[in-house]
Parts: C-alpha cells; structure tokens; sequence
C-alpha cells in the first residue's frame, strides 16, 4: 500500500466519528447489499392484500437487471476509461482526487473536482446521497473502502451499470441500449458503447437530438480516453469518432396502468407505512403482504366520506391537476408526443376511460384515445369526445380529465379522511385519506390539523381527575387569560355565554368558554399530561402549555385523533380511573343524543359516544368517537387550509359535515357486523342548583385567596389576567365552596 493510501486510510478513520452525526454510522450489513448480484440495483413490486386475502394492489416497480457477463467489453472500457481508469489497481479511493474534494470542502467549494472513483460513485447513489459536504464525503469514503472489502471488481461494476441512470427513463443498464439505439447491447457499435458512457454524465444534455456538438464531443472524449488508457489503438479512436451518432427516436411516452380505485388507493398507502419506500426484495415473492384494512370496512369508509365531499365539491370549481409548460404548448403541433409527456408527469395514473385535457390557446386540447382500450375495441370505435368545459378560471396550461360522460374534473377543493380501529386489537381496519386519489395522492390521515373542539374530551377528563364533576356548575361567560404580553379572550361558537351551566352540558354543546376555564382550574401541564397518554401528541408538544390548546390549536392528525379514542375507552385505558373515564362517556354519550351531532345521528345508529369539533373559520370539520368494538376519527377541510364552503345555507361544522360521515359508515359497518357492540351509557340529568349560583347572580366580590392560591372558580371570569399560579383545593370547584 502506498504512503498516500495509508495517509488517506488515516483520515478516513479520523473521519468516522463525523459520519457517526449527519450521516450515520456505516456497517457492513448494507454495503453487503451493494453488491448482491442477485438485488444490484434491482427493485421489484410486491402485493398488498387485505386483512381477509383480497388484493389491493401492487407496491413497487419491477425493475429489469443486467448481469456483469452480459456487459459488453467495449462498454466496461469505456466506462473505466472515462470515469476511472485506475479502477483495477485501487482499493475504492483515488487519494489524489479524493484529497482535492477534502480539501473543497473545507473550502466550503462544491466544485473543487471529486476525484471520484467507481466504487465512491456506487456508495453515493446506494447509500450516502450527493450533497456536497465533508461529512458525505468521508462516508462515501468509507463506504467505497468496505465494499471493495467484501465486492469483487466485476460486483461493483455489475451494481453500477444497474445503479445509474442513462436517460430515456432508462433506470440502468437493462433498456438503455434500446432505448437509445433501437437494438440490444451485443449489436452496439464501438462509438455507441463510447456514447452511452459518456451519456451518464448529463443523459438530457447530452441527446444528440437536444445538442449534436455537446454529444459528438462527449462521446469523442471517451474514445480519447480509451487510447489513452490503453483500451484501443488510435486507428479505432479515428475511425470511431468518425462516425456520426445515429440515435433511435425517443421512445413513446409510456401509459401507466389504471388508476386503482379510491379504497385499494388507501389501503396501499397504509401498508407501504409498514414496508417502508424501499425496493421491497426482503419480501417473500410468493406470497402478498397482508394489511390489517378490512376490505369492506374499506369501502364503506371511502362511500361514506364521498357522499359529503362530492355535494360540497360542487360549490367550487375543481383546481387543476398541474399545468404543462407554455414553451411545449407552443410546439403540441410539431410534437405532441412531447405535449402528452408532460401531462403524464402532471397526473399519471387515470381510472379506465379517463382522458387528460389541457387548456390550450385555442380552446381544450383532449388526449388522444388508445389505439385499443382495455375491451379490446380500437380507438376508431369509440366516438370522438365532445369539446368540454373546462372548470371557470382555468389557465393557459391547466390539465384536468375527460370523464366518460363528458364530465371535467380535476383536483377537488373540499377533502377529507377517516379512520377507524378495532379496539380489541388495536389495529387500523378502515384508513382512508381522501376522494380522487388520482387526482391528489396525498394520505390525509396523517396530516397535521386543528382539531378545534374534537380536542375537549381530553380537556374534560383532566378536569375530572382534578375533581371536577360532570353534575358540577360552571360559568360559561368571557374568560381572559394573559400570555406574555398577549391577551386570549375564546369566545362561544353561538356567541352566547354569561350564565351558569353543568359541566356535561357544556361539553355536549361545545361551549369553548368552559373549555378554557376547565383548563385553567386544572392547568395546561394536567391537559398535556392526558393528551399526551392518550398518543394524541408526542410527549414533547409544547404547543399544549398555551391556553389555546384547550379549544383545539395545536395540531394533529386523524390517525392520532382515532388512537386517542381508543385510548379513553374505559373497559381498556390505564391512564385515568374506570370511574373517569366511564363519566366521560356519558357526557360523550350526550353529544350523540341531545348535543352538536344529536341532528347527524337521528336515524342512528345506536350506541355510539363522540365529539364534534369545527377549526377557526370553518376550516376544519371533525367527529370523533366510538362505538363498543370501534373507535374513529373523521376529518373534513382543504388542503390550502381556506375555509370550507356553506352548503343550503348552513356553515361548515364538525355536525354538519362530519358527524353524518361518520353516521353513515356506522350504520352500514353495524348492518354488516363489522361492529356489533354498543355504548349505552346513561345520560346525566341536571342536579338542582343552588340559589347563590342562579344564572344570573348579583355581583361579588372577589375572595381571597385560600387553600394553595386557587380562586373560587365558578366567580373566576379571568379579568386579574393570571391564572391559578397553583392547584386549586379539591373542594374549590364546587358551588359550597363560595357560601
């Protein structure tokens, strides 16, 4: 080993503490996989089935490899050649070049030259990433030493021809031959062997067909190189570079399979959670991987939440799945291949029958129809598409789709999603995020929003592990509580308050002013405590400490809001008292029967506890809840988080909007025995109230202070502008307290 290597050898071992932060700590377990002929550069696609055997679909592409005795010779010259041609003698460094880009980098220069060699090339596409840095630099380092370790040569260059992306969409070497010369790699030419290692480089670039010179320049260059080296002589460099490149035509834009249907959608993304985004070889390709979704809790879900989203989509003009670029709008007649690829990047999975238009010029471009279409009548069968109407304020570009029945559409304003857990193993079997998922592809049940008063029954069991009673008396009028410098005043969603009310009243009609007054008296700490045990937030939410958290600011997902319902069912939960959390019921209880989703849930079904809760200015809609074997949560809004549209009159709300959702899946779930169990917990009656507490009292005094600083709460109305500094006395909450 040479003094420069061992010198080099050195600083990469000096180096690995740095890998062990940004990057991570390198281990032989992956680098063993870069060189598994059998994966190299491989990925497959796998199925996805539902819990009881179904497919739902595929995850994953099925990739085609080549293997290193399939390499023509002159293509393996080449690429040596140009890219590095000590690749025979080294250990997977070139210190001279690597010593450079050391010393770039610490320069703060990304382009002091790399010095890469082939074996550094493959660690940064395969593991490591390409950003600029001494960190990632040193890791590909010691990734590049470690394969060579365990990889034989012709490994690492069988890895790298699948690992590099020749253009033409021709992820490796598999399709790049035909792709780019019409014919497999064993009848390729000299100069086209030379071309497509050069190609690598920059593959758009380099198209004879974008930039002749550039290409026939690149290609040159590499048949220097390979004299130089010593691959071939120079009367075979004259002759080969004085041919010209003679590419085929880009191939034709590929047509993606169907768009699955909404339900499989959903399903795949929930399972592709579990598989992770990787090339999924690990799995066993005999057999699917089995999901815990029901297939027809599934179905259900996705019928339920449609049936609200479709009417109040009807109230907007559908957005536009993406817009193509006005320089290829310019040239669709010279090349329209060119004008449907771009398209295809827009949206491009569609259902069965579905064509793309653009906004053109001149009026709506339509797609072309397949020559054959999928029950095998030809395109001359099917009648030409009447000219449609694009969505008002439709821009030059904008992409929507051709229905069937001459319908446009494109990405719907109003979304939603729906979550739903069997209690008895807790387990996701109905997870939905959204309607048009060829439309918009993003899995609403993880996104982050204001669960507005969905959030309340975590703020009510805090108040009764503080003492409070759900029959206990509460003033529901303006509060104020100072924070820093700032002033928070909730106000009620009906704009009344003033009097006394019980407390599980104010939770069945969602008085915020309680809400924040319940908060107080207990503190924000205790209602983070029960949000964060119930898995609604991680345990290092500070949003949770500021008082408006209490009416539901701080946000979260539908997936969590399912997995705190689940959390306070009482025949399971440990993180509160059975006799808590069964009060809560009730008072939940109450919601359903005679509070803000009693109109949802008229016809039924019967046995069900929930909350409802709308975000500020209607931007979000929720029910949440459960019945005896399922806990839900449902979410309804926009994805440019604007407030949703009134429907017949009637404002957004979580009653309006969601609770019916969740109404309507329920009662097709329990009508097939997907839930069969019920909760008929017994409503609270109000007790009577004493006269000193009449609705509405003279004024009082303030009292002093007593038993640790907590203020009478039921006279607290927050204008002292501090809240508790300490806990109330048990007793303090109680109407006696104040005689």
């Amino acid at each position: 080993m040479s003094d420069a290597f061992t010198a080099l050898a050195a600083l990469v071992a000096l180096g690995a503490p740095i890998v062990a932060g940004p990057v991570g700590v390198v281990d032989a377990k992956p680098v063993l996989a870069l060189h598994g002929t059998e994966a190299a550069g491989a990925s497959r696609s796998i199925a996805i089935a539902y819990r009881g055997g179904e497919i739902a679909g595929r995850l994953g592409v099925d990739r085609a490899t080549m293997r290193y005795a399939d390499l023509p010779d002159p293509f393996v010259e080449a690429l040596v050649a140009v890219e590095d041609a000590s690749f025979e003698r080294h250990m997977g460094l070139d210190p001279a070049g690597l010593g450079r880009a050391v010393i770039g980098a610490l320069g703060g220069r990304s382009d002091a030259g790399g010095g890469s060699t082939l074996t550094q090339q493959l660690a940064k596409n395969a593991l490591v990433g390409d950003s600029a840095t001494l960190e990632r630099k040193v890791a590909e380092a010691i990734v590049a030493v470690m394969t060579e370790s365990v990889a034989t040569k012709d490994e690492i260059i069988e890895s790298y021809a699948n690992a590099v992306y020749f253009g033409r969409r021709s992820d490796g070497a598999a399709n790049a031959a035909r792709n780019w010369f019409g014919r497999d790699w064993d009848a390729l030419t000299l100069p086209e062997h030379a071309f497509l290692a050069g190609v690598l480089r920059a593959p758009s670039g380099l198209d004879p067909l974008r930039s002749a010179d550039r290409a026939k320049a690149r290609r040159d260059h590499v048949l220097s190189r390979m004299a130089e080296v010593g691959f071939i002589d120079a009367a075979a460099r004259d002759a080969a570079q004085a041919t010209a490149i003679a590419v085929a035509p880009p191939p034709p834009p590929p047509r993606a399979g169907p768009a699955p249907a909404d339900p499989d959608y959903w399903a795949l993304s929930e399972a592709r959670r579990f598989l992770g985004t990787g090339t999924y070889l690990d799995q066993p390709a005999d057999r699917p991987f089995v999901t815990t979704i029901e297939a027809d809790a599934q179905a259900m879900a996705q019928r339920a939440l449609d049936a609200v989203l479709e009417p109040a989509n009807r109230r907007l003009p559908d957005a536009p799945l993406g817009r193509v670029p006005e320089r290829v709008l310019e040239r669709a007649a010279a090349n329209p291949d060119a004008l449907w690829l771009a398209a295809d990047r827009v949206v491009a999975r569609l259902p069965d029958g579905f064509l793309r238009v653009i906004a053109g010029p001149n009026g709506p471009i339509v797609e072309p129809r397949d020559p054959v279409d999928t029950t095998g009548a030809t395109a001359a069968d099917a009648p030409a598409p009447a000219v449609p109407e694009l969505p008002r304020g439709a821009q030059l570009g904008d992409v929507f789709v051709l229905l069937p029945d001459g319908e446009v559409q494109g990405r719907p304003r109003v979304q939603g999603a729906l979550v739903a857990i069997d209690l008895a193993t807790n387990e996701v079997i109905a997870s939905v995020g959204g309607s048009r998922s060829w439309a918009s592809g993003f899995d609403r049940t993880r996104a982050q929003r204001q669960p507005g008063s969905a959030f309340k029954p975590f703020v009510w069991l805090a108040a009764l592990d503080g003492g409070v009673r759900p029959q206990d008396w509460v003033l529901n009028g303006p509060i104020t509580v100072a924070v820093g410098n700032e002033v928070w005043s909730p106000g009620n969603y009906d704009g009344g308050g003033g009097s006394y009310t019980p407390v599980f009243t104010a939770l069945e009609r969602s008085y915020n002013q309680v809400a924040a007054r319940l908060a107080m008296h207990v503190g924000m700490e205790e209602v983070r405590r029960v949000a964060v045990s119930a898995s609604l937030y991680p345990p290092d939410e500070r949003g949770l400490l500021f008082p408006s958290a209490s009416i539901g600011a701080v946000e979260t997902s539908p997936y969590r809001m399912a997995l705190g319902m689940a959390a306070l069912d009482p025949r399971s939960s440990d993180i509160t008292s059975r006799e808590n959390l069964e009060d809560l019921e009730r008072m939940m209880r109450g919601v359903v029967l005679r509070g803000t989703a009693a109109g949802a849930f008229s016809n039924g079904p019967d046995g069900v506890i929930g909350k409802t809760g709308t975000s500020q200015e209607h931007r979000d809609n929720w029910f949440v809840g459960r019945t005896g074997d399922l806990a839900f949560a449902v979410w309804i809004g926009r994805d440019d988080d604007r407030p949703l549209p009134s429907i017949n009159g009637r404002r957004a709300t979580g009653g309006s909007f969601a609770a019916p959702v969740a109404a309507s899946f329920l009662r097709e779930a329990r009508a097939a025995g997907i839930t069969t169990a019920t909760i008929d917990a017994p409503l609270f009656a109000a007790e009577a109230m004493p006269y000193w507490l009449a609705p509405e009292p003279e004024p009082q005094p303030e009292p002093e202070p007593r038993g640790g600083g907590g203020w009478w709460a039921g006279r607290f109305d927050g204008q002292r502008g501090d809240p508790y500094a300490g806990a109330a006395p048990a007793d303090a909450w109680r109407p006696g307290w104040a005689q």
